[in-house]
């Protein structure tokens, strides 16, 4: 392939520049000096956060890069120069301490002190270092350096960056990016690309455009960790990531190299306390994810095949009544795109509607509505050239332009016409005509009864960089060249269409429904693309048991790159029929995601449900019922994400635990253990064709951590398997494993591999989908529909759906005896209530407190709750009624509770089984 990389060398201080030691600056600047050889440029430094830094290097041919990616305060930090020497051309500068008026998430220590050095004699590199203790005591070391002798360099277009790679670090995020989670050692493109079939572990790029790198280091055996980094270019351009892949010997070794193929370079260092930090602190720069409303957490469906047949609609009409005779809870369907079909060619025309495969659209979205479950469309950014409003958009500059033909830009699209491709275009939605007619588009689905908007195959390949765009904006983006000019896409970056689609989607959604929350799923996404689509996914993945091991470790990078509401598609979209025990251990993998939908492309009949093999049945239905039951549970998780990016599914090493050595260790990086909650829940599923035992260690905060950890998957196994509940009752214990451990446990084929943390608080609720209210947005569509229930909450007909009138809470206190002894630890946790709907909500806020205490002689659990809500905020129908179950074969009191029996509600079924109790009246303090 052919090289450019031209050094940029020879920056100097700009005239005038009148710095000193001990002043305090808002940002450093270095110019092109007379000796170089690019004239023109400018490097700066500033501190947007206190541990943040961010270095802007434009010039002639190379502006700053337009995006939207990251938000930057209003205000910036001031910073001290703590030494400059003008003649040597180098300065050291003091981190800003955090203020009140200054953001800061990264969670480090007050005695952590961040200095960066600063060189510009020939190349221009900079080392930023820590210091820890205080005098002998003090501890100075790097943290992330350039390389010396390639820290800065042109391309044809872009920039080059090289930094020292220190390969004992773990390198995470990237977002969507193939497994193992490190991505050490290997070479990724930023770029999204539609990339159906895919393997798991081999396939670069995918459908995601993140350029977001995380660095940590282990810790060593003591536990003693240095800080994480993360470096983000917001840039939209093609770029690409080498974390160690190549080595160039001569220019210093090992090293990371950062090729972005257009435009000038921002780029955004943040200095955090672990990989938590500085993922709080990426989403303080991207923005927070959106908040998931309640009912896409359940068990989402969706299928190609029924969506294509002559007799779609008829089909389609069943689904609700499949559900009910196979006892299976379903919240929404995705409808793919063969509604939009043409009626004689079968060629894809996005926002045309077949009205032979679906004679009466409207009817077909009320029984879904009535039968509790939403509706989501896919739409598709391109028109084939026999679409109708091809020559409009055509004409109205609404495609990418062509110069070398002086045309729309064309090229070979899907049409779903016999698996053919078909001549095409890609909207630009740069373009102000394009913005119009996808909103017509919109708001005829919304007209249809329509419940959110499925953006599909949005990657926007136009395969030519010189393409041009339109380039007109009328909205406020981070940074934009509105200056009347096309702009081309190489600069601009592909990934802006799909931003700005899902954008258009979502503004539509929210001016026909202001009150309820927005639901926009996408396919592709950059950053930004994130504030407006509330929910992704792995794209089109292959059907084997290889790509069901790689799923979970895309899962985890995309979580941490804040896509915190995805998954795979359960089952496999493409390939071969799944066999019946991979589509078990699929389905069990699936329930622990933060998105979990069936969904398969219905080549050669294929057609993925739940009921698809009767003799599994019993074992699917029981781990969808599990997670219809912890609902409360994962809604509460979409609220941390939501307000602190804490990520639902999460690398072993987050959070508290990122001191324990073993976690970082080959056989743990490689495996497929994750957190459903940071210290909630352990999910270690079995993942191996035949296999049915597997080993499990047991995460812990410190060399002195004891907890506990509770298998949970017996209580998965609430009806049709394991002992009777006589024989439940009468169990001593259910199997429990100390903190720092390993254990060999068996993996039975309906054994789903969940444990409990000592100290857990998990809420949980009926076993079924239910409504948060009997009235109002929580029950009835905007089409007038209202939910049918079912007879246990008052209903007539079939409707399976009930009201979430009730409320348990698992807790995990140590086992009797202590074995540490009565310590009386004091557990706490909480969660949030709301309507699960409405876009501004107001919570109920619970919380817990539990503990172990002698009693008259005897161990006893206390238990304190108390809820917070607004004086006329949400009120849940569990009306503060909530019971308080203990492990299975955890016999003590709790005290200040009504203890006793409760042997004949499913939903405690759904948590184990009859236990010992307590029920509590939850006292409310109305807060404002």
């Amino acid at each position: 392939m052919p090289i450019t990389e031209r050094p940029l060398t020879h920056l100097v201080l700009p005239d005038g520049a009148n710095l000193k030691t001990g002043d305090q600056i808002e940002s450093f600047k270095l110019v092109s000096g007379p000796e170089t050889l690019f004239p023109a440029f400018t490097w700066t430094l500033e501190f947007p956060f206190p541990h943040v830094y961010r270095i802007i290097l434009a010039g002639p041919e190379r502006p700053r890069p337009p995006h939207d990616n990251a938000n930057a305060p209003s205000t910036f930090c001031k910073f001290e120069l703590v030494s400059i020497d003008k003649d040597a051309c180098r300065a050291v500068i003091a981190f800003p301490y955090p203020t009140g008026q200054s953001l800061d998430t990264s969670g480090l220590d007050i005695d952590t002190r961040l200095e960066l050095r600063l060189f510009w004699k020939y190349q221009l590199f900079t080392e930023v270092w820590e210091r820890r203790g205080r005098g002998n005591t003090e501890t100075v070391t790097p943290i992330i350096r350039d390389l010396g002798a390639r820290p800065y360099a042109l391309t044809e277009h872009g920039i080059i960056r090289h930094w020292r790679l220190d390969r004992s670090r773990v390198h995470l995020g990237l977002g969507e990016k193939a497994a193992p989670i490190d991505l050490t050692g290997r070479r990724f493109i930023m770029h999204a690309a539609d990339s159906a079939f895919y393997d798991a572990y081999k396939t670069d790029p995918l459908y995601k455009h993140t350029p977001f790198l995380i660095s940590t280091p282990p810790p060593n055996q003591s536990g003693s960790q240095g800080s994480t980094y993360a470096i983000f270019h917001p840039t939209n351009s093609v770029a690409t990531w080498d974390v160690g892949a190549s080595i160039d010997y001569p220019s210093g070794g090992l090293s990371k190299q950062y090729i972005q193929d257009w435009g000038g370079l921002e780029e955004w260092v943040m200095i955090g306390n672990g990989v938590q930090g500085v993922v709080r602190t990426f989403s303080d720069i991207a923005g927070k994810p959106r908040l998931v409303g309640r009912d896409w957490l359940g068990y989402l469906a969706s299928t190609v095949l029924l969506a294509d047949l002559p007799n779609a609609q008829e089909e389609l009409e069943k689904w609700p009544g499949l559900c009910v005779q196979n006892d299976i809870p379903c919240s929404a369907m995705h409808l793919s795109s063969g509604y939009t079909h043409d009626e004689e060619t079968g060629e894809h025309l996005v926002f045309y509607l077949n009205t032979k495969r679906y004679p009466d659209f409207k009817k077909m979205v009320r029984i879904y509505h009535a039968a509790g479950m939403k509706i989501l469309p896919n739409v598709k950014p391109y028109l084939l050239t026999m679409h109708p409003d091809y020559r409009r958009l055509e004409d109205e500059k609404g495609l990418f332009f062509d110069p070398l033909t002086q045309k729309a830009g064309r090229q070979n699209l899907s049409n779903n016409a016999e698996d053919q491709n078909g001549d095409g275009s890609w909207a630009d939605f740069s373009a102000p005509e394009t913005r119009r007619w996808w909103a017509e588009g919109i708001k005829g689905l919304i007209e249809l009864g329509v419940d959110g908007i499925w953006d599909d195959n949005n990657e926007f390949f136009t395969r030519d960089d010189e393409i041009l765009a339109e380039n007109k904006f009328e909205f406020r983006r981070e940074v934009s060249y509105n200056d009347g000019s096309r702009i081309k896409t190489g600069l601009l970056g592909r990934i802006t269409g799909t931003e700005v689609m899902n954008k258009g989607s979502h503004d539509q959604m929210k001016e026909a429904f202001p009150e309820r929350r927005v639901f926009i799923l996408t396919r592709s996404g950059n950053p930004a693309t994130f504030k407006y689509a509330a929910s992704t996914w792995a794209g089109d993945n292959y059907t084997s048991w290889h790509n069901l091991r790689g799923s979970q470790h895309i899962q985890i990078n995309s979580a941490l790159s804040l896509m915190q509401n995805t998954g795979a598609d359960v089952g496999g979209f493409a390939g071969p029929k799944p066999t019946p025990e991979l589509f078990v251990r699929w389905v069990q993998l699936g329930v622990t995601h933060s998105r979990f939908c069936i969904h398969s492309d219905g080549s050669g009949g294929k057609l993925n449900t739940p009921w698809m093999y009767p003799e599994m049945l019993p074992i699917i239905c029981q781990h969808i019922k599990w997670r219809y039951y912890i609902l409360p549970f994962l809604n509460n998780l979409m609220w941390q994400s939501h307000l602190g990016a804490a990520p639902p599914n999460a690398p072993l090493f987050y959070g508290p635990f990122a001191s324990d050595p073993v976690l970082y260790t080959p056989e743990i990086m490689r495996g497929f253990v994750a957190w459903l909650g940071v210290g909630q829940i352990l999910v270690a599923p079995q993942l191996h064709e035949g296999e049915r035992a597997r080993k499990v260690y047991f995460p812990r905060t410190s060399p002195t951590d004891q907890a506990c950890y509770f298998d949970i998957s017996g209580q998965v196994d609430y009806r049709l398997f394991g002992p009777s509940a006589h024989e439940r009752q009468n169990r001593t214990s259910m199997p429990v494993f100390r903190s720092g451990e390993w254990a060999t446990i068996p993996t039975p084929l309906e054994y789903g591999g969940m444990f409990a943390r000592e100290g857990a608080v998990i809420p949980v609720g009926r076993d079924k989908a239910t409504l948060t209210a009997l009235d109002g947005p929580a029950r009835r569509y905007p089409d007038g529909v209202d939910v049918e229930l079912d007879k246990d909450s008052g209903g007539g007909g079939d409707g399976q759906v009930g009201l979430d009138d009730w409320r348990g809470v698992l807790i995990f206190p140590p086992p009797p005896p202590p074995s540490s002894g009565l310590d009386n630890k004091v557990y706490e946790g909480e969660w949030v209530e709301d309507d699960g709907i409405s876009a501004d909500p107001s919570t109920y806020l619970v919380k817990i407190r539990y503990w172990v205490e002698n009693v008259d002689g005897s161990l006893a659990v206390r238990v304190e709750a108390k809820a917070f809500m607004s004086k006329y905020g949400f009120q849940p129908l569990w009306s503060g009624r909530l019971f308080v179950f203990l492990p299975e074969g955890d016999w003590r009191a709790v005290v200040g509770a009504q203890a006793g029996l409760y042997p004949n509600r499913r939903a405690d079924k759904a948590g184990g089984n009859a236990r010992v109790m307590g029920q509590f009246v939850v006292p409310v303090e109305y807060v404002i």
